[in-house]
């Protein structure tokens, strides 16, 4: 028993657990780095040691894992922790507990607390004045002309942008008389409706006539893809024309034309038949203009 009990006393002085840090007054906020040595006769040893997930009054920055140092056949194994602490006072690093476990034999080893004494930086006592350091002139750059100038360029652009939209815009033809139909059904469809007007009645008759004149004047001006309306009978007639070398739809249209110019000035009030046939005459003559294949060249 004797002899078993000095083999495990010289197996235990063999190990050995020795904690340290680098400092015992820390300020506020700075790192403490603290170490743990265990010494070992051989190798083949399990270490146990847990390090608390907290510590009053310190922070755990760093908790790498151990390393092992090797030298003429002791194992020294090293861990290094480092620490901080924001608690301003006197604090102890606990004790801590460490077991090393080798073919079923365990020892147990604690470590010695540590005092930590944790402060602000002292306050400067020599009361000595410092030279108040000249005012330094900054230079602020004024870019108030340079806004104003971009401002006045970016409105000059867009006056000149809305200037050639509107030009462009007011330069684009505008379709004579836009109608879904064309011109010669347009005007077939008129006349037809202008034949259930009652000729009996004066007030009637001058609406009849004057609307056969702008029938006629507005098929024309589709065809011509101009604006004739406010053109008079004479200048219709001289147009005609010109396009066409037929003195018999000549004719027929200044028929057309007169008399409704004579009812709408002259108040003359046509018969009837008159004006029936100046209808007929209209639609001949609209018939004729969309038959005519050859217009007359120009000299």
């Amino acid at each position: 028993m004797l002899l078993l009990f000095c083999v495990a006393g010289q197996g235990s002085q063999a190990q050995s657990v020795t904690a340290k840090s680098d400092r015992n007054e820390l300020l506020i906020g700075e790192r403490l780095q603290y170490d743990l040595f265990i010494n070992l006769p051989s190798d083949g040893y399990k270490i146990n040691f847990k390090l608390p997930d907290s510590i009053p009054h310190f922070d755990i920055i760093e908790n790498p894992d151990f390393d092992t140092v090797n030298s003429s056949g002791n194992f020294s194994v090293h861990k290094k922790i480092i620490f901080t602490s924001f608690d301003s006072g006197a604090w102890h690093i606990p004790t801590m507990e460490v077991l090393l476990e080798k073919n079923t034999v365990v020892s147990k080893f604690n470590t010695d607390s540590l005092l930590v004494n944790v402060g602000y930086s002292p306050a400067d006592s020599t009361n000595e004045l410092r030279d108040i350091k000249t005012i330094m002139d900054v230079e602020v750059t004024d870019y108030t002309w340079l806004y104003i100038a971009a401002g006045a360029l970016a409105a000059i652009i867009i006056i000149i942008l809305l200037y050639w939209y509107f030009k462009k815009r007011k330069k684009k033809p505008v379709p004579v008389f836009h109608s879904s139909l064309s011109p010669y059904e347009e005007a077939m469809k008129a006349l037809q409706e202008l034949k259930e007007y009652d000729l009996g009645k004066a007030e009637y008759v001058k609406i009849y006539h004057v609307s056969l004149d702008e029938i006629f004047k507005k098929y024309y001006s589709r065809k011509q893809s101009r604006n004739l309306m406010n053109k008079t009978t004479g200048d219709i007639l001289v147009s005609i024309k010109e396009k066409y070398d037929n003195p018999g739809l000549i004719s027929a249209i200044a028929e057309v034309l007169r008399l409704a110019d004579a009812v709408k000035f002259a108040k003359y009030i046509p018969a009837a038949s008159e004006s029936g046939q100046s209808l007929n005459q209209a639609r001949e003559a609209i018939e004729t203009i969309e038959k005519e294949q050859s217009p007359k060249k120009e000299a």
